[in-house]
Formats: structure tokens, sequence, C-alpha cells
């Protein structure tokens, strides 16, 4: 059949989008109707089931042992440690129910989610000492307050790691790095701090968009050098007089090296998208992949569109958050370890096909419906059927689900074809990665039908004002990290602050090897300031910029790209041409 683009209104924001025929092709070929929701919607409602760092004390509901978990104590989710959790001293299918057709599906599924235990953090088995603090954190080791991490060991303070980093703190969006700080979208860098978009770098500082470097510092836009110093070629003695000159190791000193450096970057080209290895790819940040259409942090993906994180050969698939090798998935949050055929569902791995509507269900195939499942087949919320009576039932629930919709409290109709909908998530929506991609203030999100959760009040008692710490590391006494450090935002909301902070000994080891001064804002508000770096997960059509001489054009380039920099961006955004051209 030959599908023509179709222009349709979003059930959600009310604003046109419109499918294209490889769109209505990739329906068919899984079997799933067409959306009523735009990509941007159906991507912020995905999130609001994601919540990686709002973390709280509790106990575990089983063992009763105080536990760290993404669930707060008023949480009405039955929250079991990760120990309990991966237990096999508990069965999912104590909890199964006939369906019943009287009622929506969801409102099924909700009670069905709000009785079985759910895992405290997003933690494999696989995991060694040291992440009682680290949610998302999967076959990793020693990471503490850090959030997506596959297979990485000794980080503190990060977010979003793909594999192999190695003693990093306050990064975001990186791979390969060993002894890194402040790092930004930067891979297999080493001994380097305050990086952004550069890789392959060794003993630098301040650098954006830099490559196989070496001893360079408060630079952009360089390739293949060393010893250069504020963009200009100096002598290995000149660069390392320079270097002492800025005391790095004084907070004072790298204040304003940070100040000379935003201004630097913001002054550089800057190119639309990064991409490396990759043929036929509308996205940023994307490595060793093809035939991708407006993705986000992809590395080995192909055949992908509307995909935000994904890694390990995922592909043959659209719309998905936080995934790693799968195919033919659609509308599926938090997944991996293999797995095909994912719908409308989340945090779903180990090999599991042919899933719908189904939650933390682990190597598990022909299921609909089901939550907390462990290789299970044929199983509806949580009920077994034989293979003939299984799927006779699913096609009546998927005409069920049209016949009687379910109806959220602002009139948002939910039919099969939906993804679960908001009211389901335990979380509210400023605990979520919904808040950070879409930031909204209370007053809008509950208009918009999604649950506010008011901060906790902090009891910590702090010992010292960040006017009281040390300017220069070299001055710091072991004695710092008796003390609880009061953060000057105190508690702003917006950067979700935590009011105090302390500095770990190994922490502090690792400040005195790199020669960096102690921090003067709490972690969370420190990600916040990291996160300006990251553009949101939104693409816009833009013109290059480029009206230089030489560049194969007769006055301004007239090419076009899309790109995640707003047209409201101060940065001059090259295409790829003009960008190779004045930099190579």
């Amino acid at each position: 059949m030959e599908y023509k683009s179709k222009n349709v209104g979003c059930q959600n924001c009310k604003k046109d989008f419109v499918i294209e025929p490889d769109d209505f092709s990739f329906y068919e070929k899984i079997g799933v109707p067409a959306p009523t929701w735009c990509p941007h919607c159906r991507f912020i409602r995905k999130l609001t089931f994601v919540n990686e760092r709002s973390l709280y004390k509790r106990n575990c509901e089983n063992c009763k042992k105080s536990i760290i978990s993404m669930y707060s104590s008023d949480s009405l989710i039955p929250t079991w440690c990760v120990k309990c959790h991966l237990s096999d001293n508990w069965d999912a299918f104590d909890y199964g129910r006939d369906y019943d057709f009287s009622e929506p599906f969801f409102e099924q599924f909700k009670k069905l989610k709000s009785v079985v235990p759910h895992r405290a953090l997003d933690q494999n088995e696989r995991n060694g000492e040291g992440c009682e603090y680290a949610n998302f954190c999967y076959t990793s080791k020693n990471i503490y307050l850090s959030f997506v991490s596959p297979s990485n060991e000794n980080i503190k303070y990060s977010r979003c790691f793909f594999k192999h980093n190695k003693n990093c703190l306050d990064s975001l969006i990186i791979k390969a790095n060993e002894k890194g700080y402040e790092l930004v979208r930067s891979s297999q860098n080493y001994n380097s701090t305050f990086l952004v978009e550069s890789d392959r770098c060794i003993s630098s500082h301040f650098l954006y968009d830099c490559s196989n470097c070496n001893n360079c510092c408060i630079s952009s836009s360089l390739r293949n050098k060393s010893y250069v110093f504020r963009n200009k070629q100096l002598t290995k003695e000149e660069y390392e007089n320079s270097i002492t000159t800025l005391k790095l190791d004084t907070y004072s000193g790298q204040c304003e090296a940070k100040d000379k450096f935003t201004e630097l970057a913001k002054k550089a080209i800057h190119k639309h998208a990064y991409i490396k290895n990759s043929v036929n790819v509308v996205g940023d940040f994307i490595e060793n992949s093809k035939n991708i259409y407006h993705c986000y942090g992809l590395v080995d993906g192909e055949n992908m569109k509307y995909v935000f994180f994904g890694v390990n050969t995922t592909k043959d698939s659209q719309d998905l958050v936080f995934t790693g090798k799968v195919e033919e998935c659609y509308e599926f949050a938090i997944g991996g370890r293999g797995g095909s055929r994912v719908f409308y569902s989340f945090s779903c791995g180990g090999g599991s096909k042919n899933l719908f509507y189904s939650d933390q269900c682990k190597g598990c195939s022909d299921c609909f419906g089901c939550a907390g499942l462990n290789k299970k087949q044929y199983c509806i919320l949580n009920k077994q059927y034989g293979k003939d009576e299984y799927f006779e039932l699913v096609d009546r629930i998927k005409v069920h689900m049209n016949e009687m919709p379910y109806i959220n409290k602002i009139g948002r109709k939910y039919l099969y074809g939906e993804y679960f909908p908001e009211e389901i998530s335990p979380f509210a929506y400023n605990e979520t990665i919904a808040f950070e991609e879409h930031p909204i203030t209370k007053e809008e999100a509950i208009l918009l039908g999604y649950k506010w959760k008011e901060p906790e009040l902090k009891s910590y008692s702090s010992t010292v004002t960040t006017e009281d710490l040390l300017d220069s590391i070299h001055d710091v006494s072991d004695a710092i990290c008796d003390e609880v450090i009061k953060c000057p935002n105190k508690g702003d909301t917006k950067t979700q602050c935590l009011s105090a902070y302390r500095i770990l000994r190994d922490e502090l080891a690792f400040y005195r090897q790199m020669n960096l001064p102690l921090p003067r804002l709490c972690p969370n508000c420190r990600y916040y300031q990291r996160l300006k770096w990251k553009n949101p997960f939104r693409f816009y059509k833009r013109d290059c910029m480029c009206d230089l001489a030489g560049h194969e054009h007769d006055g301004k380039c007239m090419n076009e790209f899309e790109t995640m920099y707003a047209p409201s961006r101060p940065e001059k955004i090259f295409c790829k041409q003009c960008y190779q051209k004045e930099v190579y």
C-alpha cells in the first residue's frame, strides 16, 4: 500500500504534526495504530515515568531495612530494596487477576501496578559495591549520586554515561573517559577538566569542540594540537607558565578561567550537530549509526526515529527513551539487554519480546498488561493463559480499549495505541526528567493534569558556609570531610537545591590529585549549571550562518539543516560543509 503524508492534530497540545509515509509503513509493519499525540508530547509523556535523580530515604517494605529509593515514603507504590526484589522469594503471579470487561484497561493496570513490588532503584544484579545511591545503574562499581550508568567505575555526581568511564566527577553525557571533571558530551579524554564536546584530549582544561589535543587550555575548535593557550600556539615552557598564572588550584582562579572559557565558547563556530561515523542522520550526539531521524544520544543505531538515548545496536524502532540492544520496538522507555517488539512498556528487558503495556518484566514474551514478571509467557494482568486463549483474549482487549477508553481528569482519551496515561506514573512531574526537558510551573503542571510534589523540608544543620572554604585545594585539610557545607542557593526549587552538602574523603583525594578547588554549590545546583550546555530535545529548521569567504559560496551560505539549537540562541551555527572548511 502506498501512503501519503497526513497532517494530524495532536490530542494533547492541539498543534498539527505530520505523519510521513515511512511512519505509516512502520506502524503497519509492527501492527499498531498511528499516534494521536505529536512526537514531542509523546516524548514528554514517557519521561513522566522516568525519575532518575529524585531520591529518598525510606524502609524496604519486605526486609524493613533503611534504603535509598526513587519512590518517596508517601508513595503508594510497594517498594522493596534491590536485594529483596532480585530474590526468588516472591512471585508476581500472586498479584494476578482476571480481565474485567466492565472497566477500562488502564484502570485495571493501575490497580495491578499499585500492589506489585517495585525495585527501589533501577539496578541489575551485576553491580559491584558502592552503588547504593545510584539509579539506572547496571554492571558498574562505586557509583555515587549518579544516574544512567552502564559499565562504569568510580563516578560521582554525574548523569548519562555510555560505557567505560572511570574516575570521573560532575559530568554529563560522556563515553570512555578517565580522570575527568566537568566533562559534557565528551569522549575518550584523560586527566582533563571542563571539556565540552571534545574527544581524545589529554591533560587539557576548558576546551570547546576540540579533538586529539594534548596540554591545551581555554581554547576552541582545535584539532591535533599541543600547548595551545587561548587559541594561541605556545612552546611547552610558555604554556606551563601560562597555566601556572591561572591558579587553577584556587576557586577564584577557576571561576576566572571558567568565565573566559564561557565567553570563548559562545563566540566559537558551532556545528549544527555532533555526528560521527554516521550516514543519513538528522539528530545530535550520534555515533556509528545510519538512517536516523530526530534522535539524540545514539550509538550503533540503525533505522531509528524519535529516540532519546539508545546504545548497543538499537534498530528498526521509534519513540524510545533510554534503551539498548532492541529492535522493532515502539513507545518504549527504559529497557535493554536484548529485546524485540516491545510496545507501550516501561523498564522491560532481558530478551523480552512481543510485550504490550508491561512494566518491570524481564525475559518475558507474549504478555499484555503485566508487571514484575520474570521469564513468563502468555500472561495478561499477571495471570497465565494457554497460547490460543491468550491471543483470543488480547484481540478482545484491544477492541474493548477502543469501546471503553480510559479518559483522564482533563479529558484526554486513551484508546489502544496510546502509551500509559500520565496519571498512572508513580511520580510527580517535577520528580522526573520531563521537568528538565520541558520545565513548567506547578500551576501549569496541574492544569495539564500532572501531579506535583512539594520539596521535602531539609533538616540539615550546616556547620560552615562556602565563604568559610579555603581558596586553594592545597590549603584544605582532611577536617573538611567532617563539615556540612551550606549551599548558597538555599533550597532553590528551580535547581532542586539540596541546601547543604558534604565533601567525601575519596572525593577530596580526587580534587587534590586533579589540582581542583572545592566546589561551592551542592551537587544538584552544579548539575543544573552543567545542563545549560545541553540543548532541549527539540529540532528546528535553520539556515547556515556562514558568510565567510573561501567556502565555495558567494555571500551567505544557502544550506539548510535541522538542529537542536533554537533560532533564539546566540551561537553562530554552521552547516557541516562550512564547519569543516573553517575548522579542519
